[in-house]
C-alpha cells in the first residue's frame, strides 16, 4: 500500500488557446475585445499595423501609439494585393434603360397600374 501513488488532478477550467500560425509573420492584425459586447458589436477592433513580434507578445500601432498586446488576443489580417478583387462600382443606367425598367408590368406579364410613388423617376 505504501508504494501506491495518488492520481494527478485534472484541471477542467483551463481552455486551450488557439494561436493562428500566420500570426507570427503577418503585418496587420485584428485585436479581440476582452469585454462584454452589446448586440451586433464586433468582437475584434480595427486593422492595426504590427511593429514588433515576439513569442508571447506583439507591439501594434493603435492610434499612433505603440501598444503591447498578448498574442492570444490577435487575429491575422489577410489582405489582397491584386486589383482584380476590387468590386467595380455600379454603373448608372442610361435614359433608355430606365424607360424599359419603368414598364408597369408584373413578372408574369400582366399590366398593373402601380401608384406613381412606387415608380422610379423618369
Amino acid at each position: 500500500m505504501q508504494q501506491l501513488k495518488p492520481k494527478p488532478t485534472v484541471s477542467h477550467a483551463k481552455q486551450a488557446i488557439f494561436v493562428h500560425k500566420d500570426l507570427k509573420t503577418c503585418t496587420h492584425v485584428f485585436v479581440r475585445r476582452n469585454s462584454v459586447r452589446r448586440p451586433l458589436q464586433a468582437p475584434y477592433d480595427g486593422l492595426f499595423l504590427v511593429l514588433k513580434h515576439s513569442d508571447k507578445l506583439f507591439k501594434v500601432n493603435v492610434d499612433g501609439k505603440p501598444t503591447t498586446i498578448s498574442i492570444n488576443r490577435g487575429k491575422p489580417a489577410f489582405m489582397s494585393n491584386t486589383d482584380s478583387d476590387i468590386i467595380p462600382s455600379a454603373t448608372k443606367l442610361s435614359l433608355d434603360t430606365r424607360a424599359k425598367t419603368n414598364l408597369r408590368q408584373t413578372r408574369s406579364g400582366r399590366h398593373v397600374p402601380f401608384p406613381d410613388y412606387f415608380v422610379l423617376a423618369r
